[in-house]
C-alpha cells in the first residue's frame, strides 16, 4: 500500500461554464477563461450515479454534457449553480461534486536553453545523453544487446498539446483527442504550450532531430487534458476521460503516461478517479504517473493510487532533488534532461513530469522483448520486473522507492542487472522442461509418434535469491500446461487444450536448490495432424505480502516437440520413398553405436529395427 495522501491546502477553481462558450484562443488564456466562467454563475461538476448514468436528468436541469464516463457511471456537465442541490436529490444520483482544476507542477528551477546541438540518434552523429546511458536507464544497452526500440507497443500520453507534426515525432503518431478544446486534434495551441511535446519526445522521440526517446519506434496517442499556464492547468475529469479513452478499443493503449498531479480531491471523486484507474488496470493496461514536485513525503493523485506506478526523479549524479515527492515506487531520470519544444528549440528540463515518460517507455521495451520472444506477461509482471530490476541508490526509500529503474546490463561486467535482463532469465521462476520416452530426436527437438504418450518433467526454481534486487517468497502458484500447434514465432498459435492444472503451491521459497518438479503425461490423439507442437507453460502467482497477481506464460523454441506419423522418418508429414530409403539404411546398421540413429527406424518401439517395423512402415505408407 502506498503512503496515504495527506491533506494540504491547494487553491482550486471549480466554477465553470459550458464547453464551447469560448473560443480556443480565449480558453488558452486560463485566467481569462476561468474569470468569464465564474461570472456566468455556472459550475462544472461530476454527477455520480448509483447505477447507469441518466442523461435525461441533464436535460431536466438544462445542463450541458461534457463527458460520459461510462466505466464509472458518471456524467461531467456544466450546470447552473442553483440547480446543483436539486440534482443531488434525484433518485439514482450518488453525488454531485465540483470538477477540480489540476495543475502540472513546475519544479523550482529554471529551464536553460542550450542552443542548436544537431541530430541525436543512438547510432547517429551525436552522443547519447546521460538519461539513456548507465547514469540513467541504460537503454542504449537494451537497444544494442536486445535489438529493442518499442516497435509494436502503444503508449498514450495524457498531457498538454503535442506538436506531433515535428520531424522527430511524426512517424508513429496514432491520433488522439483534445479534451480541453473538445476536438480530435490534440496539437499544442501555441508554441508556449510546450510541456506535452517535451514529455513525449523523451519517450518516443525518433532520433532524427535532437532527441532520441527511450522507445523511439513505439507508437503513441496524445490526449490533451489541459493547456498553457504557469503552471499548465486542466480538469480532473479530462484526465479521467483520457484514461477511459485510452482503455477503449479501437484506441486501447498498452501503457498510459500521466504527468499531472492532484493533491486534493473530493472523497467521491477520489473514489471514482481510482475506479477509472482500476478499470484500466483490470483491462491489462499499466499506468505511470509523476509523484509531483513539491518535496512532500507522499505522491499526488493519480500516482498515489495502488494500481498506478508512482515515479520520482533522480539526477545524473544519482541524487534526488529535494522537490521530488516521495511515496514513490521507483525513480527515473528527471533532473536536467535534454528535450525540445514545439518550435524545435533545444532545452534542458526537469521534474517528475519528465521522469514519467522514461518509465512508460522502459515498460514498452520490456513488453516488446516479451512479445518478440513468445512470452506472455500481464501488467503486474511488467510492474514487478521493472521494480526488481531497479538499482538501490542507498537513499531514503520514501523518496527512491525500489531505486532507479535500469533497462539492461552494458556487458557481463556491469553489476546492475536490468529489468529486460530479468525477463531474459525467466525471472522470478526459472523453468526446465525435459522430454522422455520420445521416438527420436531431430535437430534437438524430440519427436513422438501420433497415438503415443508425451512424457515431460517440468522443473521450476524460485531464482529471486539470485536475480533481482529483492528476495521474494512466491505464494499461490498455479501451473497449467497446454499443447498447441506451432506456426511461427511471430504468429499466433492455434488454440490448444489444457492438459493439466497442477495443485496450487501455497508457498514457494527462494533458496539455492529449492525447486519443484511436476510430471506430465499427454496422450497424442490418433486423429491429431502431424507437425510441430509447443508446450505452453502458464504460471500465476503473487509475492508474499503483495496481492498483485502476476501472470507469465512461456511458449518458446525450447518447448517444442514433433507429432510424427509412424514411419515419417524425415518429418516431412508424409510417408514416402525418402522414408523407405532412410529406413533401409537404419535397418542395415541395426547394431550402430548411436542409438538415436536406429531409434528413428524403430517404428514399433520394440528396441530393435526388424520386420515388424517394415510392416508398420507399409501400413502408414498405405494409410498416408
Amino acid at each position: 500500500m502506498k503512503n496515504t495522501v495527506q491533506t494540504v491546502f491547494v487553491l482550486f477553481l471549480a466554477l465553470c461554464a459550458p464547453i464551447g462558450a469560448f473560443s480556443a484562443a480565449q480558453k488558452s488564456s486560463a485566467l481569462t477563461y476561468f474569470d468569464q466562467l465564474h461570472k456566468q454563475g455556472k459550475e462544472r461538476v461530476v454527477v455520480l450515479f448509483e447505477n447507469k448514468a441518466d442523461l435525461a436528468l441533464l436535460k431536466k436541469y438544462d445542463a450541458e454534457l461534457i463527458h460520459n464516463l461510462k466505466s464509472i457511471n458518471a456524467l461531467v456537465c456544466v450546470i447552473e449553480h442553483e440547480n446543483i442541490e436539486m440534482l443531488k436529490q434525484e433518485d439514482g444520483v450518488k453525488d454531485v461534486v465540483p470538477d477540480m482544476v489540476v495543475r502540472i507542477p513546475t519544479p523550482p528551477q529554471p529551464e536553460m536553453e542550450t542552443g542548436e546541438i544537431g541530430a541525436l540518434s543512438y547510432d547517429g552523429s551525436v552522443t547519447v545523453r546521460w538519461n539513456n546511458l548507465e547514469a540513467g536507464l541504460n537503454t542504449k544497452a537494451a537497444w544494442d544487446r536486445y535489438g529493442l526500440d518499442g516497435t509494436g507497443i502503444k503508449i498514450a500520453f495524457i498531457d498538454t498539446g503535442v506538436n506531433y507534426t515535428m520531424e522527430n515525432l511524426d512517424d508513429h503518431y496514432l491520433g488522439g483527442y483534445d479534451f480541453w478544446n473538445d476536438d480530435d486534434d490534440p496539437i499544442n495551441d501555441t508554441v508556449d504550450e510546450k510541456h506535452g511535446t517535451e514529455v513525449v519526445s523523451l519517450a518516443v522521440g525518433e532520433g532524427v532531430n535532437k532527441v532520441v526517446g527511450v522507445a523511439y519506434n513505439a507508437s503513441y496517442y496524445v490526449l490533451k487534458a489541459g493547456t498553457v499556464g504557469n503552471p499548465p492547468v486542466g480538469y480532473t475529469s479530462d484526465i479521467m476521460a483520457g484514461i477511459e479513452w485510452a482503455s477503449t478499443e479501437p484506441h486501447k493503449a498498452d501503457i498510459i503516461s500521466i504527468s499531472w498531479r492532484i493533491h486534493i480531491l473530493d472523497p467521491s471523486q477520489q473514489e471514482d478517479f481510482e475506479r477509472i484507474c482500476n478499470n484500466a488496470y483490470n483491462q491489462g493496461i499499466i499506468i505511470v504517473a509523476g509523484s509531483g514536485n513539491e518535496g512532500y513525503s507522499y505522491s499526488g493523485y493519480p500516482a498515489a493510487f495502488d494500481n498506478v506506478i508512482s515515479v520520482g526523479m533522480h539526477a545524473e549524479d544519482q541524487s534526488i532533488d529535494s522537490y521530488s515527492n516521495g511515496g514513490v515506487d521507483i525513480v527515473a531520470p528527471g533532473a536536467r534532461v535534454y528535450s525540445v519544444h514545439p518550435d524545435n528549440s533545444a532545452w534542458w528540463v526537469g521534474g517528475t513530469s519528465f521522469a514519467t515518460p522514461h518509465a512508460a517507455a522502459l515498460l514498452a521495451l520490456q513488453l516488446q522483448y516479451a512479445r518478440q520472444r513468445g512470452i506472455e506477461i500481464n501488467n503486474a509482471y511488467l510492474w514487478e520486473v521493472m521494480k526488481h530490476g531497479a538499482k538501490d541508490l542507498g537513499l531514503d526509500p520514501v523518496f527512491q522507492g525500489e531505486g532507479k529503474i535500469y533497462a539492461a546490463q552494458t556487458d557481463a561486467n556491469d553489476p546492475n542487472i536490468g529489468s529486460i535482463d530479468l525477463i531474459a532469465s525467466n525471472w522470478p521462476i526459472d523453468y526446465d522442461l525435459e522430454f522422455s520416452d520420445y521416438a527420436f530426436y531431430d535437430s534437438n527437438i524430440p519427436a513422438y509418434h501420433i497415438g503415443s504418450d508425451v512424457n515431460q518433467a517440468i522443473t521450476l526454481t524460485n531464482i529471486t535469491n539470485i536475480l533481482g534486487n529483492t528476495t521474494e517468497t512466491i505464494e499461490n502458484l498455479t501451473v497449467s500446461v497446454k499443447q498447441v500447434y506451432y506456426n511461427d514465432p511471430n504468429e499466433p498459435n492455434l488454440p490448444g487444450d489444457s492438459v493439466e492444472v497442477f495443485p496450487t503451491i501455497s508457498r514457494f521459497y527462494p533458496a539455492d536448490g529449492n525447486s519443484v518438479t511436476l510430471s506430465l503425461s499427454y496422450r497424442i490423439p490418433p486423429d491429431m495432424g502431424p507437425g510441430l507442437v509447443q508446450t505452453k507453460l502458464a504460471l500465476q502467482f503473487n509475492f508474499l505480502g503483495n496481492s498483485r497477481v502476476i501472470r507469465v506464460c512461456y511458449h518458446q523454441p525450447n518447448l517444442l516437440w514433433y507429432a510424427a506419423i509412424p514411419g515419417d522418418l524425415d518429418l516431412s508429414n508424409s510417408v514416402d520413398m525418402t522414408d523407405l530409403s532412410i529406413f533401409a539404411q537404419r535397418w542395415q546398421n541395426n547394431g550402430c553405436a548411436d542409438p538415436d540413429y536406429c531409434h528413428r527406424a524403430d517404428i514399433d518401439r520394440s528396441g530393435e529395427v526388424d520386420w515388424n517395423d517394415v510392416s508398420a512402415l507399409a501400413d502408414n505408407w498405405l494409410r498416408n
